[in-house]
C-alpha cells in the first residue's frame, strides 16, 4: 500500500486548525458586553442539498513523466458500427504495430512510428496474428491473410461469414494450419494456407449464440455455447478438426480447465443451479473428466467447504484456473490451492490465501507469484502474495479506464488524461504519459516499447529498463 504525501496532509490539517482557531478568536472580539456585533448583511450562496467530494489532491503521484517518442493518427474506435471489434482493432507483433487508418490496415515501425505498409480498403476493424500472417476481415467479412512483414496479400477467401443479426460473437482464431472464425452459434474452418473453406458448422441449440472460447487438441475443437432451457447454462461441444462434424456435447459444463493424455477437465456450472445456497452453507466445486474423443465421462472431482456465518448465505462462487499443475479455487473468504494432478476423494487443500476485502472482488490469474483479483464495479486490480498471504495494491491517482499487465509492468490508463507505469513487484509508479484523452483501448507491448491506445491515436512510449 502505498502512503503519498503524508507529511503535505499532517501540513495542511495543521493549518486547518490555525485557522479555525483564528476565526473562533475574531468571532469572540465581536462579542462586547454581551452584546453582538453583527457586521453588515450580504448575500449568501445557496447551498447544495447534497455535495460529494471524488478527487484528493494529495494523492497525485509525483512521478517523472515520459515524452511519448511518436503519435500516429488511427481510426477512433469509439466511432465503430460494430461493438463485436472493439478490443481487436491493433495489435502489436514482431516490432510492428497494426492498426487502421481510413478503414485501411497499416503497419507501423513501433520503435519509430514510421509506417511501413499499407493495405485494403473498408475493412473491418479486426485483425490477428500468428507466425508472421496478419488475418482480418474485408467489408463483406470475407477473411484474408497478409505477410506481416511487406503487406502482400497471400490470400482472400471467397466465403464470407456473414450473418444478418443484430449482435453475434466474432472471432478469428489461426493455427498452424486452420483460421477458424466465430460468428455466433457458428465455426468457420479455413485452411491456412489458402484461404479455402473446409468446413462449416452451427450448433443449433445456441440459438445462433456462442461464446469466444475456441480450443484445439488431438483432431478435437472445442466450443462452449449458452443454451436456454428449463434452465440456462453453458454448454461443451466438441468436433472433428476435418470435418466439422459434432462429436460429443455435455450441457452445463464450461471451457476445459485442462486437457491432458486424451482426457478433458470441465467444471459443472450445472449442479450449483439446483442447490439452496441461501439457506446451506455447504458449497462444492465439480470437476467432471471426459474422454476427449468420445465425450465419455471417466471420473468426477469434488472439491467442498462451507460458508462462514449464518443464513441468507451469499451465493459464494469465485473463479478457479490451474497453473503449472496446482488448481487455485476461490471459496468465499479465502483460496485453497489444491495440486491438481493427485486428485483425491474428500482431500483438504494444500493451503489457503486470504483475498482483498469485500464482495466484488473476482480471481482471474497469477502473475509474479502474485494472485489477481478484479473489482467488477470499479475494474482495480489487487494481488495476493503467493509467498506471504500479503495483500498488495497497484493504487493510480484517477479512476481507472485500462488496466494491461506485461511481466512485471502494470500499465493504468486513467480518466484523467494519463498512464501510469507500475512496477508489479514494488507497486511503486515509475513513470507517467499524459495522452490527452478520457477513454483508452488495451495498452499494447513490443520490443521494448508499449503502445497507448487513445482516443482516434496510438502513442509509442519507450519502456524504462525497470520495467523491460
Amino acid at each position: 500500500m502505498l502512503n503519498i504525501n503524508d507529511k503535505r496532509s499532517s501540513k495542511n490539517l495543521k493549518d486547518q486548525l490555525r485557522r479555525r482557531l483564528l476565526v473562533s478568536i475574531a468571532a469572540g472580539l465581536l462579542i462586547v458586553h454581551g452584546v453582538l456585533a453583527v457586521p453588515p448583511s450580504q448575500a449568501n450562496a445557496e447551498t447544495a442539498d447534497v455535495s460529494v467530494r471524488n478527487w484528493y489532491p494529495s494523492s497525485v503521484f509525483k512521478v517523472p513523466e515520459v515524452k511519448p517518442s511518436w503519435t500516429v493518427k488511427v481510426d477512433n474506435y469509439l466511432d465503430m458500427d460494430d461493438e463485436n471489434y472493439l478490443g481487436r482493432q491493433a495489435i502489436a507483433e514482431d516490432g510492428k504495430v497494426f492498426a487502421f487508418t481510413g478503414k485501411k490496415l497499416i503497419a507501423i515501425d513501433a520503435r519509430t512510428g514510421k509506417r511501413l505498409w499499407s493495405y485494403g480498403k473498408n475493412l473491418k476493424p479486426y485483425v490477428v496474428f500468428h507466425n508472421g500472417v496478419i488475418y482480418g476481415l474485408s467489408g463483406d467479412q470475407k477473411p484474408y491473410a497478409l505477410n506481416a512483414k511487406t503487406g502482400k496479400l497471400k490470400w482472400q477467401s471467397n466465403t464470407s461469414i456473414y450473418i444478418d443479426s443484430w449482435f453475434r460473437t466474432e472471432v478469428l482464431f489461426p493455427t498452424v494450419d486452420t483460421l477458424y472464425a466465430i460468428k455466433g452459434s457458428s465455426t468457420f474452418a479455413f485452411d491456412a494456407a489458402t484461404g479455402k473453406l473446409r468446413w462449416k458448422t452451427n450448433e443449433s441449440s445456441g440459438e445462433g449464440n456462442g461464446t469466444d472460447y475456441l480450443q484445439e487438441a488431438d483432431g478435437v475443437i472445442l466450443r462452449t455455447f449458452p443454451v436456454q432451457g428449463a434452465l440456462t447454462s453453458i454448454q461443451l461441444t466438441a468436433s472433428d478438426k476435418k470435418t466439422g462434424k459434432k462429436l460429443w456435447d455435455h450441457f452445463g459444463q464450461g471451457a476445459a480447465l485442462q486437457i491432458k493424455d486424451g482426457l478433458v477437465y470441465s467444471v459443472d456450472y450445472y449442479s450449483p443451479l439446483l442447490a439452496d445456497y441461501q439457506s446451506l452453507p455447504d458449497r462444492k466445486w465439480i470437476v467432471n473428466v471426459y474422454n476427449l474423443k468420445t465425450g465419455v465421462k471417466k471420473s468426477s472431482r469434488e472439491y467442498s467447504w462451507k460458508m462462514l456465518g449464518d443464513p441468507p448465505y451469499e451465493y459464494g462462487r469465485g473463479g478457479l484456473f490451474i497453473n503449472q499443475g496446482k488448481l487455485y479455487m476461490d471459496q468465499g473468504n479465502e483460496v485453497a490451492v489444491y495440486n491438481f494432478d493427485t486428485y483425491k476423494k474428500g482431500e483438504i487443500p494444500q493451503r489457503t490465501l486470504p483475498r482483498p476485502y469485500g464482495d466484488n472482488w473476482e480471481l482471474i490469474g497469477l502473475v509474479q507469484e502474485r494472485l489477481i483479483f478484479n473489482d467488477r464495479m470499479t475494474g482495480e486490480l489487487a494481488g495476493i502474495k503467493l509467498a506471504s498471504g500479503q495483500q498488495v495494491d497497484w493504487n493510480g491517482d484517477a479512476p481507472v479506464a485500462q488496466i494491461n499487465v506485461y511481466g512485471k509492468g502494470l500499465y493504468r490508463a486513467q480518466r484523467n488524461g494519463t498512464l501510469l507505469g507500475i512496477n508489479m513487484l514494488t507497486s511503486r509508479p515509475v513513470f507517467r504519459v499524459k495522452t490527452g484523452e478520457d477513454l483508452h483501448e488495451s495498452t499494447l507491448k513490443t520490443n521494448g516499447m508499449i503502445i497507448i491506445q487513445a482516443e482516434g491515436k496510438l502513442l509509442g512510449v519507450k519502456l524504462p529498463a525497470s520495467l523491460k
